[in-house]
């Protein structure tokens, strides 16, 4: 038979110089162990190899083959690997399921008759979520603890003591006989005075849905059964709220500190309103400096009388 010579045009090759596979061993996403730029020393680390010489990126594998260490149930010092963190804020420390509305995992729109459903479920799901009406009633009041510490700007470790705060009196049975209302505004109240942050009780009561007497009760029962370690409020602690809150710059701040700081070790503020003396102390910073604002304008922000600020300025003129 004879050799028919066939003529086939010669094709280039739509593949990368490095093939793709994964070690699972060394975490290697390709095989070359030379850079093609330098034929520096490549390194995977992380799932990307980079030339330790120039610095290039040879090859990039986005997914990360290697396991995490292994999770026994009997390891009390066991982490779970999945889900978010437990968080005292909601009742059931955060591992329940939430059913969504309108659309599916891959974000398409569901049917009506999908939307129905999704409707029954979640209606379900809500009466399924309370074992009992104490638990019920621990979701509301750690809702208003969230609700409230947003209102008021604090921070999310403030809110998560003042859920665990609730919860402690909960089980001390402090709730019965009092609104879960009260209790929770006096557990944020207290968290407030525990790390002694400025926030007087009408402030708290702003925003909460109670008066400013049943935020005062629910404190006195949680400091009378559970013992608050409540912090001493000073003047240095208004200071700097009080400056930000007037637009004061930094150097006026700076030097109303050093003032309540004096007053403080003096005495002057023994058995007087800390907001009074600091509010006293960035007008004499603010005279200092010649930006010193109006009396009645600090005497506001400190919610304080205009001849209660002017007698601590004398107080302090006399100290300096």
């Amino acid at each position: 038979m004879a050799n028919q010579a066939t003529s086939r045009p010669t094709l280039m090759s739509l593949r990368e110089i490095y093939d793709r596979t994964f070690d699972e061993s060394c975490g290697k996403s390709i095989d070359a162990s030379e850079c093609p730029e330098c034929d520096g020393r490549l390194r995977t680390d992380g799932g990307e190899t980079a030339c330790e010489g120039c610095g290039l990126i040879v090859d990039q594998y986005y997914f990360d083959h290697t396991h995490g260490p292994r999770v026994f149930e009997e390891d009390p010092h066991s982490v779970p690997r999945t889900g978010g963190k437990l968080t005292p804020t909601r009742h059931d420390r955060g591992v329940s399921a939430e059913i969504g509305y309108n659309r599916d995992a891959n974000g398409r729109t569901v049917s009506g008759q999908k939307r129905r459903q999704l409707h029954r479920l979640r209606r379900e799901h809500r009466r399924a979520r309370f074992e009992s009406k104490a638990e019920r009633n621990l979701s509301t009041a750690l809702g208003e603890i969230s609700r409230m510490g947003s209102a008021l700007d604090l921070s999310w470790s403030l809110i998560e003591e003042a859920s665990q705060l609730y919860r402690r009196a909960q089980d001390a049975d402090l709730i019965r006989g009092r609104s879960v209302e009260m209790i929770a505004a006096g557990s944020l109240y207290a968290t407030c005075r525990r790390r002694g942050l400025p926030r007087p009780r009408d402030e708290i009561a702003s925003v909460a849905r109670c008066s400013c007497d049943q935020v005062q009760t629910g404190y006195r029962a949680l400091n009378s059964e559970l013992g608050i370690d409540a912090q001493v409020v000073t003047a240095r602690t208004y200071v700097t709220r009080l400056g930000s809150d007037s637009g004061l710059s930094s150097q006026v701040q700076s030097r109303a500190y050093e003032l309540a700081t004096t007053a403080d070790e003096d005495g002057i503020t023994n058995g007087r309103n800390p907001a009074g003396v600091a509010a006293a102390c960035l007008y004499l910073a603010g005279t200092e400096h010649d930006v010193a604002p109006t009396q009645t304008e600090l005497a506001a922000l400190a919610d304080v009388s205009v001849p209660t600020l002017r007698a601590r300025y004398v107080e302090l003129t006399e100290l300096a």
